[in-house]
């Protein structure tokens, strides 16, 4: 089972994203052994970065991953950004790319079907379908899941629902297909064995601790679920951003100190 690492975007004093230091971080991930790297999501401030920034983004991620797999969001709500992004992390090396419905609006199976469909990369190029509840309305019913599955335009899905009876039920009738994408079934996770993998965004900053806990120290797991909990009461991964020192840049701060100051100082070094 697969351990990718969603990750966070710093930025530096003049609000730009600082790559030399994104670069560090990620030259650190990959050297503790986590399997890839999933850029560019909400997480990583996906809306409010420029299309040249992303690019960006990807390019420093694939150039200090050391081969691990590297899935970018290429979200926009421009598909030709969208493509184009996409047409980039292929020829950066990429292993795929991972993509939510069309975000803002409240869509049928028929509309998120055609808007996977006009990003479809070239044959032997992956993309993974996001289900995120708390970024996109848009869901897209596991039958027509299944349906783009088998015909080669969907290659697995990021499942954020957090709940361990669906993770099951989506991972049997598709094994190796999905991935679970909230930290707070991290040590469930290794329950359902026909998972792809995990994609934690706390291994930002507590890495080791959440390799323990996938490589199967069980004890580990309410340590796990409690940070994850005490993060998104503190400000969520902008709780992350603070602890980790990461930056921010405007409409996004830092939430306020006392949300997220009781949380555990961040691993070392970065």
């Amino acid at each position: 089972m697969h351990f990718l690492v969603a990750t966070l975007t710093p930025f530096d004093r003049d609000g730009k994203p600082d790559l030399g230091r994104l670069r560090a971080h990620i030259l650190w991930l990959q050297a503790l052994g986590v399997d890839g790297f999933v850029p560019n999501t909400a997480v990583g401030e996906m809306g409010y970065l420029t299309d040249k920034e992303r690019e960006g983004i990807q390019r420093t991620v694939l150039d200090a991953c050391g081969g691990k797999a590297v899935f970018p969001c290429t979200w926009d709500p421009n598909p030709v950004t969208t493509r184009y992004l996409t047409d980039a992390a292929r020829d950066l090396g990429a292993a795929g790319i991972c993509l939510p419905p069309p975000l803002l609006y409240r869509l049928d199976d028929d509309a998120i079907d055609a808007w996977y469909r006009s990003v479809q990369p070239r044959a032997g190029f992956r993309m993974l379908a996001i289900q995120d509840p708390d970024c996109a309305p848009a869901t897209l019913s596991h039958e027509r899941f299944l349906a783009l599955r088998a015909q080669g335009v969907l290659a697995g899905g990021l499942d954020a629902s957090a709940d361990l009876h669906r993770l099951r039920r989506l991972s049997l009738s598709d094994p190796g297909s999905i991935f679970a994408t909230d930290d707070r079934v991290l040590g469930g996770a290794r329950s359902l064995p026909q998972l792809a993998g995990v994609v934690s965004t706390l291994a930002n900053v507590w890495p080791q601790l959440c390799l323990r806990l996938h490589r199967g120290e069980s004890q580990l797991d309410a340590a796990v679920s409690e940070r994850a909990t005490a993060v998104r009461a503190g400000g969520g991964w902008r709780a992350l951003k603070a602890v980790a020192g990461f930056g921010f840049r405007a409409p996004l701060l830092a939430p306020k100190r006392e949300l997220w100051s009781g949380l555990s100082p961040a691993e070392t070094p970065r």
